[in-house]
């Protein structure tokens, strides 16, 4: 196969997973909604110890679902890093967490190693447990809970515009105590 075709096999192949991410959560895969209780998730954090949304009551939180193997994910995450993480990570009354689903905390080390230009928290899900609360299928997969654990915006997928839409749920969750 010529380079040109391979590069149009690959990017064809990219775009199906980003369209078949995006739209997994119309068909039924979401188990919450806008304007739910966001479901109390506890995970242990690559760093050490424990997150525990229970913990950031009053603080605007993003959630943020991934894995090593994403193609979707692996886009996105230099994004979050440069437009959310950066930009909010010094307020007080927000917290951000990134969390591997179905991965190890050696698997997610060893992938901190090598992205070392990402600097948000990360924590892993290896079983499903917090996950399988929030849906059945679907990475990547971004929640934001207001300051009193209702969900005010998710989405599923990546793609031109959705970290945008992210930031403006951020800054409306922040402007609103």
């Amino acid at each position: 196969m010529n380079p040109r075709c391979f590069r149009l096999l690959f990017l064809a192949t990219l775009l199906a997973g980003l369209c078949a991410c995006h739209l997994s959560a119309a068909d039924g895969d979401a188990r919450t909604k806008v304007g739910d209780r966001m479901p109390a998730i506890q995970v242990d954090q690559v760093s050490g110890g424990k997150f525990s949304l229970a913990d950031e009551s009053g603080k605007v939180v993003v959630v943020n679902f991934w894995a090593t193997w994403c193609e979707p994910c692996m886009a996105e995450m230099p994004e979050l890093e440069t437009e959310i993480w950066q930009k909010y990570k010094s307020s007080p009354d927000f917290v951000f967490i990134a969390i591997a689903r179905e991965q190890d905390r050696e698997t997610v080390r060893y992938f901190q190693k090598i992205h070392r230009n990402l600097t948000f928290p990360l924590a892993t899900d290896p079983d499903r447990t917090a996950y399988a609360h929030l849906a059945s299928a679907g990475i990547p997969r971004t929640y934001v809970v207001n300051r009193r654990g209702i969900i005010v915006y998710q989405s599923v997928g990546y793609g031109a515009g959705l970290v945008g839409q992210l930031d403006l749920a951020i800054q409306k969750a922040l402007a609103d105590k």
